[in-house]
């Protein structure tokens, strides 16, 4: 059989416009920033439309400097599709310190990590106990060297972030990265709840921090669950049901736990996540922070996760 005939753009001589340029450059960022990389591959017009700082001055998020500009350097990148590769690449930590931002490299969104310095501990305002350096735990991350441990009582961790600091129209997916350390004691049961969202309408699930997941080796089976024997109590752990999350063991073995999801059509108000259980006490649970994702990013990161736990 003949080979199949070329498409239009590929017979082409690779220096023809195809339309002219202003029309490919209002084209080109009305699609997202995946679709702007591949259009420079497409010929050297679509190449010079997708690479234009008009382009990328509306893929990138209206509302940047507000939360970027003390991140931005003196010498800040010279293009547009610069700063956009800057943002996408490394996280930029917000004023308060405690909040680092990250732009979607797929769609542009933002994405959230807030550190456990950020979370609220039990009904108080202050930080999560004993926030501080902790040995072995805290490398992971550039600028968030810090972990929050809970001392010894019942479990109520909540953070809130604003809806107009999320992107419009964006689904979000929102888990904790976390460790239990060596006397740990209380998170196989009762179970605990996580939610995230807004208030009247979170999304709400158990979880069970004592105990972890791992893919299958064949597509067919079940994923593995497995529970940690706690140190203080030496009891026969309850079978989650299949309703129950289980957290995921990371590469550098940190686990991650999914609190839910929430889609943010803009306005004003708090977002809330909250970690609860209050009718046992728990010790040994160590923080690292809450990541807030876009929900194509967090898919991918899921597969990544996988893949290097084989």
């Amino acid at each position: 059989m003949d080979a199949p005939a070329a498409c239009e753009i590929e017979r082409l001589p690779d220096t023809t416009p195809l339309l002219p340029e202003d029309l490919l450059v209002h084209v080109i960022s009305l699609t997202s920033p995946a679709d702007a990389f591949r259009a420079t591959a497409v010929s050297r017009a679509f190449h010079a439309a997708a690479d234009s700082d008009t382009v990328w001055s509306r893929l990138l998020p209206r509302d940047l400097l507000q939360f970027a500009r003390r991140e931005i350097p003196r010498k800040p990148p010279s293009t547009k599709k610069g700063m956009f590769r800057r943002l996408s690449g490394e996280p930029a930590l917000l004023p308060a310190k405690y909040v680092r931002m990250q732009l979607d490299k797929a769609t542009g969104a933002k994405c959230f990590t807030l550190s456990a310095s950020a979370l609220q501990a039990n009904d108080s305002h202050t930080p999560l106990i004993r926030v501080g350096t902790v040995p072995g735990y805290s490398k992971r991350g550039k600028r968030f060297s810090e972990a929050g441990e809970l001392g010894y009582g019942i479990l109520k961790i909540r953070a809130k972030i604003q809806k107009n600091m999320l992107s419009q129209n964006t689904t979000y997916v929102a888990y904790m990265v976390l460790k239990l350390g060596p006397r740990f004691h209380g998170f196989d049961f009762p179970f605990q709840e996580a939610s995230f969202g807004v208030a009247g309408s979170e999304s709400v699930r158990k979880v069970c921090l004592q105990g972890y997941v791992e893919d299958a080796d064949k597509a067919d089976d079940p994923p593995r669950k497995h529970i940690m024997p706690s140190y203080y109590l030496n009891r026969d752990a309850v079978p989650p049901g299949d309703d129950v999350v289980f957290p995921r063991k990371t590469a550098d073995d940190w686990m991650e736990v999914e609190f839910g999801e929430f889609h943010n059509k803009g306005g004003d108000g708090d977002v809330s996540i909250s970690l609860t259980e209050t009718t046992e006490p728990k010790s040994g649970l160590i923080v690292w922070g809450i990541v807030i994702r876009s929900k194509q990013t967090n898919q991918k990161k899921k597969k990544e996760v996988s893949k290097k736990g084989k």
